[in-house]
Parts: C-alpha cells; sequence; structure tokens
C-alpha cells in the first residue's frame, strides 16, 4: 500500500485498516493491558506481517496503570505502588486535558513527583519599573525556608539585571546573566 500511496502521490490515511498507522495501536487500558499480556488476544496478524516495527500503545486518557507502568520502565523509571498510584493519578489529569500524553510529559510528571529540590528561598513578590526617563528599578520581597522574610531593591542596566542585583543583595550568593 505504501507502495500505491507513494505512485499516486496520496498518503495512507492513519486509520486505513491494517496497513494505517492507527491499525496496530492501542489507548484502551484494557486493549493496552491484553496487548501487554499477549498481543494475539487483539491482534489476528503481527505488525511485521504487513511492513510496521511493532504494536504501539499509544496513553491518554483511557489508558490504563499496566500501560503507564511499562511506558514508564521503558524511559527507565521503575514505579510501583503508592508511587505509581501518585503518578496516575497526575498522569490522569493529563490525559483528561490533551489528546496524547508524550514521553516528554511523563518525564516532567515523574520530575515533578520525585525529584523536588529543596527550597532555601521563595520570590514572593516584584516590582519593576522602567522607562525612558528613569533607571531600571527592582523591588523584591523573598522568604526564606526559615520563615524569615527580606525586602531588597536594586537598580541596574535593565529591568532584569535590576531584578537579579536585587536577588543577590539578599542570597548573598553572585549571579552572573549571560
Amino acid at each position: 500500500s505504501r507502495m500505491v500511496s507513494n505512485y499516486m502521490g496520496m498518503p495512507v490515511q492513519p486509520n486505513k485498516a491494517i496497513v494505517g498507522a492507527n491499525a496496530f495501536a492501542h489507548e484502551s487500558g484494557i486493549h493496552q493491558d491484553g496487548v501487554l499480556k499477549d498481543a494475539e488476544t487483539f491482534e489476528i496478524m503481527t505488525p511485521e506481517s504487513v511492513g510496521l516495527a511493532q504494536s504501539r500503545l499509544v496513553l491518554g486518557k483511557h489508558s490504563g496503570r499496566h500501560a503507564l507502568k511499562v511506558r514508564l520502565a521503558e524511559l527507565g523509571f521503575n514505579v510501583d505502588g503508592d508511587a505509581l498510584n501518585q503518578v496516575f493519578a497526575r498522569f490522569k489529569e493529563l490525559a483528561d486535558a490533551k489528546k496524547h500524553v508524550t514521553d516528554a510529559d511523563l518525564e516532567a510528571l515523574i520530575a515533578d513527583e520525585f525529584h523536588k529540590p529543596q527550597e532555601f528561598y521563595r520570590l514572593e513578590d516584584i516590582q519593576v519599573a522602567c522607562g525612558t526617563m528613569g533607571m531600571p528599578t527592582a523591588t523584591i520581597r523573598i522568604a526564606t525556608n526559615k520563615g524569615e522574610s527580606f525586602v531588597q531593591a536594586a537598580v541596574g542596566t535593565g529591568p532584569v539585571d535590576a531584578s537579579f542585583r536585587a536577588v543577590d543583595a539578599v542570597v548573598q550568593v553572585p549571579n552572573v546573566l549571560i
């Protein structure tokens, strides 16, 4: 069918039976689970027999825990038990909001859920003023993880520079703008 498609100059429709890109794609949780356990349950022929590399699991709002766990493992994240339940809950929220969940989405979910850096400072407020007739000025309020709050103002060569100078004055760690 690809040869005919090339000669005719017409693409094979994704939903075309047997040869379309979606012929061996599964989004439904029960189909995904069945294909993962035994592909012959839902596929009467192999993808290789029609020139495709393999079946494809599409992660979306109908996907289940098993498919999510398998895809996370393929990406190098071994998640089980309560951790899987937490990620799955966030995954379902995301899948309801978008049609297909990508690998980048899954990596972001894992990072948000398990790789939370310790917070030392939190920017609570910032006000920046600049214009043609004045010096760029930034006033910030930063809270520490110890409950302290600092207000600092600074001027700079532009609004971003002024903001960084104010932050530098509070955290006492020099930052370099590139």
